[in-house]
């Protein structure tokens, strides 16, 4: 941050606060789903135990990406109220929050879907196929998955079959940014050297 920045940001209320945690979260999960890769890298297997190591290793990576996109959505609604609240209470925000709380609502519908997979494990026997052909991950009229073609997340990966995630990665940051040049809301050090969270002290650190 610059001796600028340092001047002109002023201390945010709490609301502001708790809005900038849960996109800060959102945003690092949305990172750490679009860095999700598996591939292969042996020659094509022939052996059982070579099949089975890479059906291991995709579901690993299936669900790596399952937990990281249930993280992303939960954040992204939790943002969402908190938009909602600045947008009313702090007018210069108001346009972004609306922006936001509209660039996310089609994962409000997504969220019983999202948590209650039992109607598609039933439909589809809990394979792969389905949920990467969902996300983007492979072409819709593609029979599966090749055992030696690459998981890669990625910025066009479907998020609840909805919204590309670089889509949605953008907006959170747009409006992150715009918080940060009004507030100081990441302390990265105190006085004495040690680190200092940017959260007032009467809001919880989770």
């Amino acid at each position: 941050m610059s001796d600028a920045s340092l001047t002109l940001a002023r201390p945010a209320p709490a609301r502001v606060y708790m809005l900038a945690e849960h996109l800060d979260a959102a945003l690092a999960a949305g990172e750490d789903l679009a860095n999700v890769f598996y591939v292969w890298r042996g020659a094509p297997p022939r052996a059982s135990a070579e099949i089975q190591a890479i059906r291991a290793g995709q579901r690993a990576a299936v669900e790596r990406i399952q937990t990281f996109e249930l993280a992303l959505i939960s954040r992204l609604l939790k943002a969402r109220e908190w938009a909602t609240q600045v947008g009313l209470e702090d007018e210069q925000f108001g346009t972004l929050a609306r922006l936001y709380n509209a660039g996310t609502a089609t994962l409000v519908d997504a969220v019983a879907e999202c948590g209650d997979c039992t109607a598609v494990d039933f439909d589809t026997g809990d394979d792969l196929t389905a949920y990467l052909r969902s996300r983007g991950l492979i072409a819709r009229d593609a029979p599966g998955l090749p055992d030696t073609a690459p998981i890669a997340a990625g910025d066009r990966f479907l998020v609840a079959r909805r919204v590309p995630l670089g889509v949605l990665l953008d907006l959170v940051a747009t409006f992150l940014d715009a918080l940060e040049a009004e507030f100081d809301l990441f302390v990265e050090r105190k006085g004495d050297g040690e680190p200092a969270s940017g959260l007032p002290p009467e809001l919880p650190m989770h």
